[in-house]
């Protein structure tokens, strides 16, 4: 059984060999293995490079990009500058969204900028050389945290109280935006639109603000990517479950959750969600990346994941990751600790 077969089987609530070892990786492999952090997330070559050799070593069961696309590449060709430092995410710095006539710029920006053009790229090469083997997920997000990059995420939480008509009219502009970028992934080559709700998490909006700002404009943008062929995959932090959010978000065409931290030191238990959704749907199991796989050691590293695994055993449409985004200075050993203890522990 490939990784293509194994995750498609898993997401599909099917039997499966092992466990899928799905880590949310790009930034800690861009650290090892690139000739420089910016080059492996926007050079597509150097992109392509990066990856195949992380996953000749790793031999998990997807290769997940996509922090430059989220982070800087979208963001600037919706008018924001932004930098590029070498060694670190994109900073924007300039925005162009500040009252409601700008929205009218959205349509006047080509979304193909060189650096789009460059990141697909990268994502053919590993589709070329994966041949199906291994699938490709993309980081991806919503038209409202799309907002929050070309308006600003201060702006975006008082324009909800202060100026609502333009956090709705800004995304509606944004909608047929984020679908033709991701039509544009699914024909380069992805196959899992990973969905990361940043944003509009629990963490940071209520559960009505949600309903009211968040999921009509989201659903359309997911469902649509489900129909062109794009399997979404929804992570979140927060409490999902205890606020109702889950509820929403079953009732879009996904295909998995990936809950994330209630806190920075602690997880949603596995468990609450999967009392939540059955076997509805696959999840994600949440280590979290900020703790031992981060600060701790190799052993203490296994022990988390060996306790992940045994919550888990016998369930199906269970995937093995981490809660979010993994800090580029992940102790390389710790990472590597995680990806041998998925191996020793994921027996089915």
């Amino acid at each position: 059984m490939n990784s293509s077969e194994r995750l498609k089987l898993a997401i599909n609530m099917k039997k499966v060999d092992r466990v899928p070892n799905a880590p949310f990786h790009e930034a800690p492999i861009c650290k090892y293995y690139g000739k420089s952090f910016y080059s492996a997330l926007m050079n597509g070559n150097e992109m392509a490079k990066t990856h195949l050799v992380a996953l000749e070593k790793y031999k998990y069961d997807w290769v997940m990009v996509g922090m430059g696309l989220i982070g800087g590449i979208i963001p600037e060709a919706l008018g924001c500058k932004v930098d590029y430092p070498e060694d670190a995410f994109p900073i924007i710095r300039e925005r162009p969204i500040r009252k409601i006539s700008d929205i009218d710029k959205i349509n006047n920006f080509n979304i193909y900028t060189a650096r789009m053009e460059e990141f697909l790229k990268g994502i053919s090469i590993l589709k070329d050389k994966l041949r199906d083997e291994v699938p490709i997920a993309c980081e991806y997000i919503s038209p409202f945290t799309i907002y929050s990059r070309i308006r600003g995420v201060t702006e975006l939480m008082e324009d909800i109280y202060m100026n609502p008509d333009l956090v709705h009219e800004l995304q509606k502009a944004l909608v047929p935006v984020d679908i033709e970028i991701g039509r544009a992934l699914i024909k380069a080559g992805v196959k899992y639109i990973f969905y990361g709700a940043d944003m509009e998490c629990p963490l940071l909006l209520s559960p009505q603000s949600y309903k009211d700002f968040v999921d009509s404009p989201t659903t359309e943008v997911v469902n649509e990517l489900n129909k062109i062929g794009g399997d979404v995959l929804i992570h979140m932090c927060g409490s999902i479950v205890e606020t109702g959010i889950v509820d929403m978000l079953m009732k879009m065409d996904i295909k998995g959750i990936m809950p994330g931290n209630i806190t920075a030191s602690t997880v949603l238990d596995l468990r609450e969600l999967k009392e939540k959704v059955g076997d509805r749907i696959c999840i994600f199991d949440n280590i979290n990346p900020n703790g031992k796989l981060l600060i701790g050691t190799p052993q203490e590293v296994d022990e988390e994941v060996k306790l992940c695994l045994e919550k888990a055993k016998g369930w199906r449409g269970y995937i093995f990751t981490n809660s979010g985004t993994m800090s580029p200075i992940t102790p390389k050993e710790n990472f590597e600790a995680m990806n041998e203890a998925v191996k020793k522990y994921g027996v089915i």
